[in-house]
């Protein structure tokens, strides 16, 4: 490998976005839970509002001058707020393809996401991690990071869509008494 260098994402590298993404899942052996498309990351990541933020590594092969920049990477992160501690950021995705892990790609990526945090001083990032990534579980651990399931005994909790929509719909159901 030769050189890379990490940038913020563009509208016109959401394809390329959508396709790590996918190889993200399939990594996770959830390939079917991916429902982004390009458009919707053009609409939620560009814009005055951004829902989303997103840095990518790319390498340049040096035996090509000219040759173009190939995608190889990305972390995608949003700020949140924290009532314990204010400001916070919360790490979404860090992804590199398998072929280029190893060579400090995403330790950069993370370093940088780290480095947007403290220039808006967040006073926190999370993430989660799939407790059978052992790999990432250590460099998350070398790197100072607590494991809020174990340490902490944390839980992570969603709804879906659909569960959304019925939770939400539960104040039509309810009237308050005063």
């Amino acid at each position: 490998m030769s050189e890379f260098r990490i940038r913020d994402l563009q509208p016109e590298d959401c394809r390329e976005l959508v396709n790590m993404i996918k190889e993200l899942a399939v990594f996770e052996g959830l390939p079917e839970q991916v429902k982004i498309t390009e458009e919707t990351l053009r609409r939620d990541g560009f814009g005055d509002h951004p829902f989303y933020h997103c840095i990518i590594a790319e390498v340049h092969d040096k035996n090509s001058q000219d040759g173009p920049w190939q995608t190889v990477g990305y972390a995608m992160y949003f700020f949140s707020y924290g009532t314990w501690v204010g400001r916070m950021m919360y790490l979404e995705d860090l992804y590199v393809k398998p072929q280029y892990r190893g060579k400090g790609i995403g330790k950069s990526l993370m370093t940088k996401v780290a480095q947007i945090g403290v220039e808006n001083e967040c006073k926190r990032m999370q993430w989660v991690v799939l407790n059978w990534n052992q790999s990432a579980i250590d460099f998350y651990k070398k790197h100072d990071s607590i494991d809020l399931t174990s340490d902490e005994k944390w839980h992570l909790f969603r709804m879906e869509s659909e569960e959304l929509q019925k939770f939400a719909k539960l104040h039509d159901q309810t009237k308050i008494k005063s």
